[in-house]
């Protein structure tokens, strides 16, 4: 496996980019193109990836609310075709992952923006990082999960990418100033393109 990337696939679920999802992203279809080549790169060159996934059930409160979205056992909740990858190793929420090696691909659970609110997040990037990778990022959205995710690795002292033309956020005419941020935190950002040249 090529451990010289970790690509990091933020809340790519059907309720956020599909656009008839219950809270899809404006003009998120966009990047669509760029998922995929993302995740077909991935495949292809054995790069590991993890993904996070918002997983909330209707009978309990959504700690940052919005209206339902990506309940747990629903279409809303799972990875369209663009960056599905079946046989992804689960985390559920408050638990720890269940293998010792680094899987092709994780799918971390969570219910707040902040991918770092899972107890065992910080434990499962740690596996991960034991060959100094770059952790690429993509997915949505910029100005919510994706920026805790960014933020949070940088925090954490992993060299960090943002694949800029393969996220998009709720509040595009805030994107700039947010990449921005990023680049302000140490992150270095990149395009679709440069990725899958190597």
């Amino acid at each position: 496996m090529n451990h010289r990337f970790v690509f990091v696939d933020i809340d790519t679920q059907r309720d956020f980019i599909d656009p008839t999802g219950s809270l899809a992203i404006a003009g998120v279809e966009e990047i669509h193109p760029n998922l995929r080549r993302l995740t077909q790169f991935a495949r292809e060159h054995g790069i590991p990836v993890i993904a996070t996934s918002c997983a909330h059930q209707l009978d309990e409160e959504d700690p940052e609310p919005f209206p339902p979205h990506c309940l747990l056992g629903t279409p809303g909740h799972d990875r369209p075709e663009v960056t599905a990858w079946p046989g992804s190793q689960i985390v559920p929420l408050g638990k720890p992952p269940a293998f010792k090696n680094v899987p092709p691909h994780v799918t971390l659970h969570k219910k707040h923006y902040d991918l770092f609110t899972h107890p065992f997040a910080s434990d499962l990037f740690h596996r991960y990082a034991a060959s100094d990778p770059i952790f690429v990022v993509y997915g949505v959205a910029t100005d919510y999960c994706v920026k805790a995710a960014v933020l949070g690795l940088c925090q954490r002292g992993y060299r960090c990418q943002v694949v800029v033309d393969a996220v998009r956020g709720i509040h595009q005419e805030n994107e700039t100033a947010v990449l921005q941020e990023f680049v302000d935190h140490g992150a270095t950002l990149t395009l679709t393109d440069k990725v899958c040249q190597g």
